[in-house]
């Protein structure tokens, strides 16, 4: 696997090199010259490239491409390549979407809500919506003063400007105003990791952007001090997972995966990793792992690698369908082209293509999440309780 990788940016490289021999660095900046670039890339790497009629396409964004005068003006015609491939997951990430990941932080109002429910699922820490007051459970009626609009199967919130809601908590019978003006948030957030009854841990990991800082690092640490009095089960919540590089994520969880499994025995001791090897003082726990609409892309190569063993179990909805991996390429203006490359195997040969339906569903109600009227989260409770390394430590 790393051998591939290193394999396909050295082909990258190259590509580089001979294009730039061939034409020089200015002439990439001219609007066709990068339009086929990328197109170049798409054609040659995109997974489901064989499954386009080209000739067609070419056609469309021809169409597109007239009078364009500079890269931004290429970014429809690119949008459609990447569209006709009908993977859902290849996507053009404008230089300002790029600039702000590389910060780790984005101009945002601090809050996604899911669709069709208007429940707000995450909150980030210190952001807009935190200060306001919003929390996780709220109910969004209104957006300055119309019905909520969605996309992809979250709300679809303004950009950019002050933000009116109105929004409905469970408990209160009055509409709450908040008026929200975004600034500048950091996309990362820590795990959240604590012990449950009965001798079980729970740990919820978000999506992580960029390297993840000591993300994984953190998470280790906390398990360890969960971990001080023996845990026979662990509850992994990846209900909040809205992807970006699994890598963090896989080291943060080093110790409850296994090292024994293919994706941390083989590269979890890497470069990326900042984390401590820890040992489970009970080495092969009980594990479920909690899935959501919202549990997509690395979020659900996540749950892919706890798939396999008879010792874990998946509850919840199924994932969002995203169980892809991407290849990134940076274009010279700033711009990263990213193409979906590659599906998904479990440990024991399983291909994964869309959804990954759970193992037991669970109705998830986005109100109680979190709270002690949480079904999944009782559900995967008591399922622990009855397995045999929590039966033989006492714990049912």
């Amino acid at each position: 696997m790393r051998a591939r990788r290193w394999a396909r940016r050295a082909a990258v490289a190259l590509l580089s090199i001979l294009v730039l021999g061939f034409v020089g660095y200015g002439a990439l900046f001219i609007p066709g010259v990068y339009f086929r670039a990328a197109l170049f890339i798409v054609q040659r790497y995109a997974l489901m490239r064989d499954r386009v009629d080209w000739v067609a396409v070419r056609q469309e964004t021809d169409r597109l491409m007239r009078g364009a005068r500079s890269t931004r003006d290429t970014y429809p015609a690119i949008r459609l390549v990447l569209q006709r491939l009908g993977d859902h997951h290849s996507h053009l990430a404008e230089p300002e979407t790029v600039r702000a990941h590389r910060a780790g932080s984005s101009l945002s109002l601090g809050l996604t809500a899911i669709w069709p429910e208007a429940v707000v699922a995450v909150v980030s820490p210190d952001g807009p919506a935190e200060q306001a007051g919003v929390r996780p459970g709220d109910v969004i009626e209104a957006v300055d003063g119309g019905a909520p609009a969605h996309v992809d199967g979250v709300v679809l919130l303004p950009r950019g400007r002050r933000v009116e809601l109105r929004l409905r908590r469970p408990g209160r019978s009055e509409a709450l105003p908040v008026a929200l003006t975004p600034r500048v948030v950091p996309f990362n957030r820590p795990a959240t990791v604590r012990r449950l009854a009965d001798a079980l841990g729970y740990i919820e990991v978000p999506g992580v952007v960029g390297g993840g800082d000591s993300f994984d690092r953190d998470a280790v640490a906390a398990i360890r001090e969960v971990d001080g009095v023996a845990t026979c089960g662990w509850i992994v919540d990846l209900r909040r997972n809205v992807g970006g590089n699994m890598w963090p994520m896989l080291h943060a969880l080093r110790p409850i995966l296994g090292e024994g499994n293919p994706f941390t025995y083989r590269f979890g001791k890497g470069p990326f990793s900042q984390a401590p090897v820890y040992s489970l003082k009970q080495p092969q726990p009980a594990i479920a792992v909690l899935t959501s609409r919202l549990t997509v892309s690395s979020g659900e190569l996540v749950t892919i690698a706890f798939r396999g063993p008879s010792t874990t179990r998946t509850f919840g909805e199924a994932t969002g369908g995203l169980s892809t991996s991407n290849m990134t390429f940076p274009l010279v203006d700033g711009a990263m082209l990213v193409v979906t490359v590659s599906r998904a195997v479990d440990r024991v040969g399983r291909v994964y293509d869309g959804p990954i339906q759970p193992d037991q569903p669970v109705e998830l109600d986005w109100k109680r999440v979190g709270t002690e009227d949480d079904r999944v989260l009782r559900a995967a409770a008591d399922w622990l309780r009855q397995q045999q390394a929590c039966r033989s430590h006492g714990g049912a």
